[in-house]
């Protein structure tokens, strides 16, 4: 969406638009091509059952044929004569003379004795084996194969005896038509879009016509179009011995469908009749329709894309434009203008809505004016106000410690021990209420965004440490509690404000005193990174988890800090935001029983630039 994100309302529509009916037409396209599918496979079922039927009948017609044929000459009396005073020259001639009209591909007749009077082709020894047994009465109708070294000859064969009129067995005849590509071209009218192939032992030994191409690739047994036949089909009806359709289409050369069936030849289990229907026409029929279909589909969407844009222009998108012209007149500072209504729809209800924003943005201007001015007055007296306690309570406060300090120190006179107790203790209320004044004026230069970085090169890092721990020791230092130091060896020189920095470190040091009144408080330095970061662990009383924010937060603190009645709860905003004002962060480990670590990281390569 964000690829759109910035465009217009009325391109967003139309490619709203086009995607759904993008997205119509591919479930169109689909739902055509599954059902033109559904129907290919459909007529293709009904197109090979009915040229298996085809095939069968025919088959079934010239097996008929041929018994006919062999009735019509035993019961000639010139044959059965010929036969009987066992002529060869007689029998012959019947025979060549009957084959002009019958187109027989073999005839054999034998005598009595089984000697042979008439052979056109070589015979072998099933071909004897069934002329001896039409020798003993019996007619049979019977797939033939004659095998050779060099060639396989596949025959629908009849075989029956020779009688005399009083039914005395005088000879036998065998008649056959040889199964080849004319054989087949017959089988099937000489149709273009069926295609037969005999399969024997595994390959194809007959077809119908083919092409350049599938001549090629005969040897692979295609049959045309790229299309092979199916060994575990034609295994599958070799062991049945029944006609196999295969449910599913064959895709062949320019993926034309197929539909495909085996058939076995006259009941047998070695000889297979493969019957191939070609289904480009329908798939000629299906491709036009989705041309077609999409063809008339993207007519339609670019002519409701454009009827569409033209109505969301007039009635949504210029109103729109014209608002945002009187918007854009309105960021100027000229806020008398106001949108035209001229209708109650939609965008009409926009318009008075926008009307009435406009209004209540007028006034509330005015009103904001007015605040503006008496903002601008009260930071004026608040700049005032911080001037005059900068010099009004600082100055004088000072000049008490220093004068109390000097009071201490016996310059105007000599003073007892319980006076310096006194004395001292004076001292330290000064400087506690200065440190509060200071805390104050920070906090206030850091809520105006006044505050200003006294920014130097080189800074070391160990001596800024050494001398809060130092100031640290001197504050809180007690005999049940330490303070211990570990810096880093060769730490790289900072860029910042060295008073800053110390004062972040010294805050942090001095939260942790005074919420550890026993123990070990451990300071360390490291560098990590691009950052060198800077670590007070305390083993105090800790702060629970949803406390972590809090006690960042302006006057915050945590009901432990709030028992102790100790600071005022500006330390640590003040030292996270010097953290931040050098390009650094502040952040703290702990949980209660656990003690604190309060961490703080500084940029070794900072982009301050020096004051000097």
């Amino acid at each position: 969406m964000r690829l759109f994100r910035n465009t217009g309302l009325g391109v967003k529509l139309n490619i709203l638009v086009l995607s759904v009916m993008g997205i119509l037409l591919i479930g169109i396209v689909i739902l055509l091509n599954r059902n033109t599918q559904r129907l290919t496979e459909e007529v293709g079922g009904e197109r090979i059952a009915e040229e298996v039927n085809i095939v069968e009948r025919r088959l079934s017609e010239i097996q008929a044929e041929l018994s006919v044929n062999a009735n019509f000459l035993v019961t000639s009396v010139s044959f059965y004569q010929a036969v009987g005073n066992r002529d060869i020259a007689k029998t012959t001639e019947i025979i060549d003379r009957a084959n002009l009209s019958l187109e027989l591909d073999n005839v054999t007749v034998v005598d009595g004795d089984g000697n042979k009077l008439v052979d056109t082709s070589d015979s072998n020894g099933e071909e004897n084996q069934l002329l001896r047994r039409a020798l003993s009465g019996l007619q049979t109708t019977t797939l033939l194969i004659k095998e050779t070294s060099s060639s396989v000859e596949i025959s629908i064969a009849v075989v029956a005896p020779v009688k005399s009129n009083t039914g005395n067995i005088l000879g036998a005849i065998q008649l056959s038509r040889q199964i080849n590509d004319s054989f087949l071209e017959e089988l099937i009218f000489e149709r273009d879009r069926v295609h037969l192939a005999l399969i024997y032992d595994n390959r194809i030994f007959a077809r119908t016509r083919i092409n350049l191409e599938d001549q090629r690739q005969s040897a692979q047994n295609v049959l045309t179009n790229g299309v092979s036949f199916n060994e575990e089909a034609v295994q599958s009806v070799q062991a049945s011995n029944e006609t196999l359709i295969m449910k599913n289409l064959i895709h062949g050369n320019n993926d034309i469908p197929h539909t495909v069936a085996y058939t076995p030849v006259l009941g047998t289990s070695s000889t297979v009749i493969m019957v191939l229907v070609d289904l480009a026409e329908i798939s000629a029929f299906q491709n036009t329709t989705l041309i077609n279909t999409v063809a008339i589909f993207i007519a339609m969407t670019v002519l409701a894309i454009g009827i569409i844009y033209m109505t969301i222009y007039y009635t949504t998108i210029r109103p729109l434009n014209q608002l945002r012209a009187i918007a854009q007149t309105m960021t100027g500072g000229k806020y008398d203008e106001r949108a035209p209504v001229t209708k109650t729809d939609e965008v009409g209800q926009l318009a008075i809505a926008f009307n009435e924003m406009a209004n209540a943005i007028q006034q509330r201007e005015m009103r904001l004016q007015v605040a503006r001015e008496q903002a601008e007055h009260a930071d004026k007296v608040k700049s005032m106000f911080l001037a005059s306690v900068s010099h009004e309570l600082r100055t004088p406060l000072n000049a008490i410690i220093n004068l109390t300090k000097f009071v201490a120190m016996e310059f105007y006179g000599p003073v007892n021990q319980e006076q310096i107790e006194i004395l001292g203790k004076t001292e330290a209320s000064g400087k506690h209420l200065l440190n509060l004044i200071n805390d104050v004026l920070d906090i206030s230069k850091i809520e105006a965004k006044s505050l200003e970085l006294f920014v130097e090169d080189n800074l070391c890092v160990e001596d800024i440490i050494a001398l809060a721990v130092e100031t640290g020791r001197d504050s809180f230092m007690t005999a049940d509690l330490i303070i211990s130091c570990h810096v880093e060896s060769n730490l790289p020189p900072l860029t910042g404000d060295e008073q800053r920095i110390r004062q972040i470190v010294s805050n942090l040091i001095s939260n942790a005193c005074k919420f550890t009144p026993k123990g070990e408080i451990v300071v360390r330095a490291y560098q990590m990174g691009d950052e060198v970061q800077i670590a007070i662990c305390d083993s105090g009383p800790g702060i629970d988890l949803k406390d972590h924010e809090i006690i960042f937060n302006t006057f915050h603190q945590t009901k432990t800090g709030l028992r102790k009645g100790k600071g005022t709860g500006l330390g640590l905003p003040i030292s996270r935001s010097l953290a931040e004002a050098h390009g650094g962060r502040l952040w703290l480990e702990s949980a209660p029983g656990m003690g604190a670590t309060f961490y703080v990281a500084l940029p070794i390569h900072s982009t301050l630039e020096p004051t000097i």
